[in-house]
């Protein structure tokens, strides 16, 4: 779908284009209406605003505008109106309910907690919520599950912060994947990639010490940590040593069940790591290849059984829902085997296609909305039965059915990292390419971040400066 949007300043563009992808997963915006499929026209004069649609809607609509105690204030009021407009106009003109309702953020547990914050009960501000945004009452149920288990974790400190360090090597480039990663090859960049990690972990155990912060958790992803060799990998946690003894909880993302080796996760036993992610994704072959995952269900069944007999007791497994050619069928073959395993935790992911990931190649075999919803209800059902609790969620745009991604979790095994991430209520030293270190203060009034570069090569040459941006934080 390509779409044409006029409208005063980008912002209120952005809110159109927003909600626009609500409907239309697939959308572009053109900057000729001749060339357009959807055509928006938002203007405003006395206090009045009109939207205007025509060629594939023709529909016209008056949007009130109203002063308030701030500009800031109004203009978030005029976002909202036109927002809530434009959606309740393509939602009527589609016989659509998007399952979210009008929300686009990727937080949408934040909205709850804003209405507890002001002295509701769960229960109302849920409700609050459900009413102004269309959220229909199964993710209303969702977000509430997602509050009440995250109430009853241990509640980060403004003097605490989360560690991350990234590894941003692959044996392989999946097809849906848009994060930061190369491919491993010939190796050439892996040591002196650890080399320059380790330090700016030396930097960062000198800042945490300096700044009197008390590490809470630390999380080890990528790309594929594993992907190192044994000896890099105990370099690396060798080096972090003095920051994950003062950690509540430790994570490590085997998640590349071809990369888990008695080797790798003889070090991670060394090093304390408590938490580890042994990620399927499915069980057919014929989807991992298709996806560039480069290896077989049986050798995910080995990496598990492996961790088990080394006496890995938290372990996490990534599901997605949406995988091309898959059928809700398909998926619920993968959530038995998953049943059977019986990890600690179960992440459903719904398939997101970005534009800087290779599966937009695939697009003609991707499952309809309906059958993603259905597999990401599965998703829940199973978690449900293995006793397990919704504990995070967040959302990502472009994503299959306009769903979400679930982190479920046995009591008392929740990924207090993941939390806090995905709540962002903590801060958090980042170390690695790519890593984005930020600085929360008080109850989120203020949240500054730190990026470093995303590029390997420039990493390795300027870690010095990343290690300053970080110092930086705590001088604000």
């Amino acid at each position: 779908m390509r779409l044409w949007i006029e409208a005063p300043g980008e912002d209120l563009g952005k809110e159109i284009y927003d909600v626009a992808g609500i409907f239309y997963p697939q959308i572009e915006v053109t900057a000729s209406p001749a060339e357009s499929e959807l055509r928006v026209r938002y203007r405003e004069t006395g206090g009045e605003g009109l939207l205007e649609l025509d060629g594939l809607l023709s529909a016209r609509l008056t949007v009130s505008v109203t002063q308030t105690d701030g500009p800031i204030l109004d203009r978030r009021l005029r976002k909202r109106r036109l927002k809530m407009a434009f959606y309740r106009l393509l939602k009527e003109h589609l016989g659509v309910q998007p399952p979210w309702g009008a929300l686009t953020g990727i937080r949408p547990t934040r909205l709850v907690y804003e209405k507890l914050s002001e002295g509701l009960t769960l229960d109302l501000a849920l409700l609050r919520v459900g009413e102004e945004y269309d959220v229909t009452p199964r993710k209303v149920s969702l977000m509430g599950r997602v509050v009440t288990v995250q109430r009853n974790l241990a509640q980060p400190s403004e003097d605490e912060t989360d560690l991350y360090i990234g590894i941003p090597f692959c044996e392989s480039r999946c097809r849906y994947c848009s994060f930061i990663s190369a491919q491993v090859g010939k190796g050439t960049l892996l040591q002196p990639y650890v080399e320059a990690l380790k330090r700016e972990i030396r930097a960062v155990t000198g800042l945490v010490t300096e700044k009197g912060l008390k590490p809470r958790a630390f999380y080890m992803g990528g790309g594929t940590p594993t992907a190192l060799s044994a000896e890099q990998l105990d370099q690396v946690l060798e080096a972090a040593e003095p920051l994950l003894c003062a950690c509540r909880e430790t994570t490590v993302e085997a998640g590349r069940p071809d990369s888990v080796t008695r080797e790798r996760l003889s070090v991670l036993k060394k090093h304390g790591i408590g938490r580890i992610s042994i990620n399927p994704q499915t069980i057919h072959d014929a989807t991992l290849e298709t996806i560039g995952r480069r290896h077989t269900h049986q050798q995910t069944q080995e990496a598990y059984e492996l961790a088990r007999t080394m006496g890995f007791d938290r372990i996490n497994m990534d599901l997605i829902a949406g995988l091309p050619g898959e059928t809700p069928a398909m998926f619920a073959q993968t959530l038995d085997w998953v049943k059977a395993c019986a990890p600690e935790s179960l992440t459903v992911h719904t398939l997101c296609v970005k534009r800087s990931s290779d599966m937009h190649r695939w697009q003609d075999s991707l499952p309809v909305a309906a059958a993603v919803e259905e597999m990401v209800s599965m998703g829940l059902d199973c978690a449900l039965s293995l006793g397990m609790n919704p504990y995070y969620l967040y959302r990502q745009k472009h994503m299959a059915g306009n769903l979400e991604n679930v982190g479920y979790a046995m009591p008392g095994r929740e990924c207090l990292y993941n939390v806090d991430t995905m709540e962002d209520t903590l801060s958090v030293l980042a170390m690695g390419a790519g890593g984005i270190s930020k600085r929360v203060t008080g109850n989120r009034e203020m949240v500054y971040r730190a990026p470093n570069v995303k590029e390997i090569g420039q990493y390795i040459q300027r870690v010095d400066e990343m290690s300053g941006r970080k110092a930086g934080l705590w001088d604000t």
